[in-house]
This record gives C-alpha cells, structure tokens and sequence, in this order.
C-alpha cells in the first residue's frame, strides 16, 4: 500500500482557472427571467386550451346524446291516438246512468273541443296542437276506463 494521501491542494493545481474569475454577460438575468415567464404563460395557455377543448368536448356529447335519444323516442302522434280512443269509446254501448267521472270528462271535453277548434281557426303551430290533443287523449282514456268499469243492466 504504497499510496500517498490525496491533498485538496494538489486537486486545485489540477484544475483550471477559477470559476471566481468567469463573470457572466450583464443580460443573463434578464434572459432567464423572461424565458421563465414566457414558459409560465405557454402553460397557462395551454391549460386554458385544454380546459376549453374540454368543455367543448363535454358539450357536444351532451348534444349528441340528447339528440340520439330525440331520434330514438319515437313521437306520438296524439290526435291519431285521440281518434283510435274515440272509436273505441263509440263501440261501447251507453250506459244508462252517467257517473259524474264520466260527467265531468265529457265537459272537458266540450271545452277541450272548443280550445282545439279555436287554435285551428287561429292557425296554430303544431307545439300548441299538441298538448290540447295529449290531454283529449288522456280524457278520452279516462272516459274509456270509467265505461267499461260500469256495469250495465241485463234484460232477462
């Protein structure tokens, strides 16, 4: 083990000048600084892109999926449904007593008849059709059911 010691002194004659005498260019700071804030802001900007392109995203499904599932409901046609009822309301023999239930359908629907009549006569769009049809529907279904409950009298 013939080794001599190693010395910092003999480490720093082998190295070159002083890194104390290199003096760096006055703008170095300057540089880094405003390359430091150039890459915040393309950050920034980047993650405002990626958040808007999400939502975008985000939004466009939604309208996707609401349409498909649009497409997909098929539409009912309210005053064929209203027609069909009617027809099978007229099959049906009359009772000979009214129960107020049907009492109070047949009302709603003179009255129903009439606000239907004045919107055709007013030329109404389709949107405003067809709740008044949707709701003669559901009176007519109702009748319906109360006409086939009851029980009429048998001649013996």
């Amino acid at each position: 083990m013939n080794e001599q010691p190693l010395h910092f002194r003999d480490i720093a004659a082998q190295l070159p000048a002083s890194p104390a005498t290199h003096v760096p260019p006055p703008d170095l700071w300057p540089r880094i600084a405003a390359t430091h804030m150039s890459r915040r802001r393309q950050r920034r900007w980047r993650r405002v892109a990626a958040s808007v392109g999400i939502g975008a995203l985000a939004v466009a499904l939604a309208l996707a999926v609401t349409l498909r599932q649009r497409a997909t409901t098929p539409a009912i046609d309210w005053q064929a449904r209203a027609q069909a009822l009617e027809m099978q309301l007229d099959a049906l023999p009359l009772p000979a007593t009214s129960e107020p239930m049907a009492q109070l359908a047949e009302s709603e629907l003179a009255r129903l008849d009439q606000r239907l009549q004045t919107a055709y006569d007013r030329g109404a769009s389709r949107l405003d059709l067809d709740p008044l049809w949707q709701r003669r529907s559901e009176l007519l279904d109702a009748l319906l059911l109360v006409r086939r409950q009851q029980t009429l009298p048998v001649r013996i």
